[in-house]
């Protein structure tokens, strides 16, 4: 009648910390697919805005491609991070048939470390450190949370315009291969262009 009250066993906490490892590998391969189809729209709009001779605006959005790609390369090492952990995790558990508890791992810690400073994962990443600490895996973490935005953009950003001004040059303008567009196709086009120009409107503000 007490079975609530008894303490995990090795082989059952690793079970769960996996599982949330998963999960959140899920949850971050959405946030990337959601980067790039946003990432491709603003470069479609930062052309249009070359085209145009609005340079201004169009580093204003080239701002948002670089912050965009140094998110998708954060998330790509958040996921090695947690594949490192779970093997980790399993290895440690295989020890325990030697030891009798989980042994403390400086490797899982120190990545645990860098994984809670990303927002995505903070969360989820400090209630499962506190459970390795009490089981004895780690000592306390870090809580701090890593900036997600960049000091200075300046170059980086004039950099990625003149990449898609010599896009631009070296394709030419582009025609498109059927001569009409489906009315669902111009209003589509219309929404994301109205939403980027938003975004546009927000970022100068």
């Amino acid at each position: 009648m007490f079975s609530f009250l008894k303490k995990p066993s090795p082989e059952e906490l690793v079970k769960k910390w996996k599982r949330e490892l998963r999960r959140e590998e899920r949850g971050l391969e959405t946030q990337l697919r959601a980067i790039d189809l946003q990432e491709k729209k603003t470069v479609r709009m930062i052309k249009e805005r070359v085209k145009a001779g609005d340079q201004k605006s169009a580093k204003t959005l080239a701002k948002e491609i670089v912050n965009s790609r140094k998110a998708k390369e954060r998330i790509y090492t958040a996921k090695a991070q947690m594949n490192s952990v779970s093997m980790q995790l399993q290895s440690n558990l295989a020890m325990t048939k030697v030891q009798g508890n989980l042994a403390k791992s400086t490797e899982i810690m120190k990545m645990m470390n860098d994984l809670i400073k990303l927002p995505e994962l903070n969360k989820v990443m400090m209630a499962m450190g506190s459970e390795m600490t009490k089981a004895g895996i780690m000592e306390e973490m870090i809580s701090d949370v890593f900036d997600m935005q960049g000091e200075d953009l300046e170059e980086e950003a004039e950099m990625e315009v003149n990449k898609i001004m010599d896009e631009i040059l070296v394709s030419g303008p582009q025609v498109s291969s059927t001569p009409l567009e489906t009315q669902e196709e111009v209003v589509q086009e219309k929404q994301e262009d109205s939403e980027l120009l938003d975004r546009l409107k927000a970022l100068k503000s």
